[in-house]
C-alpha cells in the first residue's frame, strides 16, 4: 500500500539528518573533507525539497551550506595532489568569486592517474578527475538554488561551469563528440568513450542557463551549437534503470525551459524523450525482479528511476504547465513503490549493496520520498 505523504517525508528527514550528520554539515564531527558531487548534486535539491514539503527553514540552510562546501572542497585539487589552490588556476581571491571557473572533482579518494600512467579500468572507478554528468547535475543543483533564492550567483556560477565544460567536447574526429572523463585541471581526457547522455544533459543545461542568464548568450552559443551537434542523430533509450530516471527528469526539465516546440530541437523535444523513456521503462519492466535479495539489487540505480517516476507523475498533476500525454507511465508507477518500500526496509539497508554506498543511497531514496 503506498505511504501517506507525512510518512513519505518523516522518512526522508531521516536519512537526510544522518545525511547531514555524517558528512559535517550538521552536529560535530563527521566527513567534512569528503565530499562527492553527484551525491551532494541530490542531496542540494533533496534539502530545498524538504524545505517546501515539511517547512522547515534548517533544510534550505543546509542546501545553501552543501553548495558552499561543495565549491570549498571540489573545486580545489585533490588533498593528494601536490598541486594547491583552486583548480581552475584562479588566485585565492579571485578563486572566491568564481569557485565553479574550472570546473568541480568528482570527489574520489584517490588522486588521478597520472599522465603516463597506463589505465587500469578497475582502479580508475576509485580516481579523481572530472566527470561531464556530475557537472550537469550540480548546474541543475545550483539552478534551483537561484530558483530558491532569487540569488542570482548561483546562475552565474552555473554558468561558468557549463563554460568550463567545453572542454569535455572532442572535434578531433569526423564527428563531434565527449570525453566521458576528464582530468582535474580540464587538460587531458582520462577515458575517451563518451557517455550515453552527457550531450543532451548538457544542451539541456545549456538552454536552461540561458533562460536565467540572458547576457552570457554570446559566451553560451558556441557550446550550445557544440551540443546540438553532438545530440543530432542519437537514441536516448536506456534499459539502465538510473538512466530511464535521468530521461524522466530531462523530459521535466525541458518542459520548464520557456520555449515553443519548433523551437526545441527534435531529439530533445518531451515527446521524442518520453517515447524513449516508454520503451526502456517496458524493458525494464520485464527484467525487474521483486524477490532478488538486497545483495542483487543497487539502492541508488533503483532510486534513481523511482525519483523520475515521482517528478513526471507530479507534472501530470499540473496540466496547465505541459500538455505532454503521461498517462502511459500509469502503468509503470508500481515500479517506484516496490523500489521504495524495498529499500525502506530496515533489514535491506542491513545489506553491504546498501552500507558500501550508504550516502548516495540515502540521497537517492530520500530523494524519491520528497520528489516536487
Amino acid at each position: 500500500m503506498p505511504m501517506e505523504s507525512k510518512e513519505r517525508a518523516g522518512i526522508a528527514r531521516k536519512l537526510m539528518d544522518d545525511f547531514a550528520q555524517r558528512t559535517g554539515l550538521s552536529g560535530k564531527g563527521g566527513a567534512t573533507k569528503e565530499r562527492y558531487l553527484w551525491t551532494d548534486a541530490f542531496a542540494v535539491q533533496t534539502f530545498f525539497n524538504l524545505s517546501r514539503v515539511c517547512a522547515v527553514d534548517v533544510y534550505r540552510g543546509l542546501a545553501l551550506k552543501l553548495i558552499d562546501e561543495v565549491h570549498q572542497h571540489l573545486g580545489r585539487f585533490h588533498p593528494l595532489d601536490i598541486r594547491k589552490g583552486w583548480i581552475s588556476g584562479l588566485s585565492e581571491e579571485q578563486g572566491q568569486k568564481h569557485p565553479t571557473a574550472g570546473g568541480l572533482r568528482i570527489g574520489k579518494k584517490l588522486a588521478e592517474r597520472k599522465q603516463n600512467e597506463p589505465l587500469n579500468e578497475r582502479l580508475e572507478w576509485e580516481r579523481d578527475g572530472q566527470y561531464f554528468h556530475y557537472l550537469t547535475r550540480w548546474i541543475q543543483a545550483l539552478l534551483q538554488a537561484e530558483q530558491e533564492t532569487n540569488k542570482k550567483n548561483y546562475a552565474t556560477e552555473a554558468a561558468e561551469l557549463l563554460d568550463a565544460g567545453r572542454k569535455f567536447i572532442d572535434k578531433t574526429g569526423s564527428r563531434i563528440r565527449m570525453y566521458w572523463k576528464m582530468s582535474i585541471d580540464l587538460s587531458r581526457p582520462l577515458i575517451n568513450s563518451m557517455g550515453a547522455h552527457d550531450p543532451l544533459e548538457g544542451l539541456i543545461c545549456a538552454l536552461s542557463i540561458l533562460e536565467r542568464v540572458p547576457e552570457k548568450a554570446s559566451r553560451l552559443q558556441p557550446i550550445i551549437q557544440d551540443l546540438k551537434d553532438c545530440c543530432r542523430g542519437l537514441n536516448w533509450s536506456t534499459t539502465d534503470p538510473l538512466g530511464i530516471g535521468g530521461l524522466l527528469l530531462n523530459i521535466n526539465r525541458v518542459v520548464a525551459i520557456d520555449l515553443k516546440d519548433d523551437e526545441l530541437p527534435e531529439y530533445i523535444r518531451p515527446e521524442k524523450l518520453l517515447t524513449d523513456c516508454l520503451y526502456g521503462l517496458e524493458a525494464y519492466g520485464q527484467m525487474h525482479n521483486p524477490n532478488l535479495s538486497a545483495r542483487q539489487r543497487l539502492a541508488f540505480r533503483e532510486c534513481g528511476l523511482s525519483l523520475g517516476l515521482r517528478v513526471l507523475a507530479r507534472l501530470k498533476e499540473k496540466p496547465k504547465e505541459s500538455d505532454l500525454n503521461l498517462n502511459k507511465l500509469d502503468h509503470f508507477i508500481y515500479l517506484a513503490d516496490e523500489i521504495e518500500e524495498f529499500w525502506i526496509n530496515p533489514q535491506n539497508q542491513n545489506s553491504s549493496t546498501w552500507t558500501e554506498h550508504l550516502n548516495i543511497n540515502a540521497v537517492s531514496l530520500a530523494a524519491s520520498l520528497v520528489a516536487t
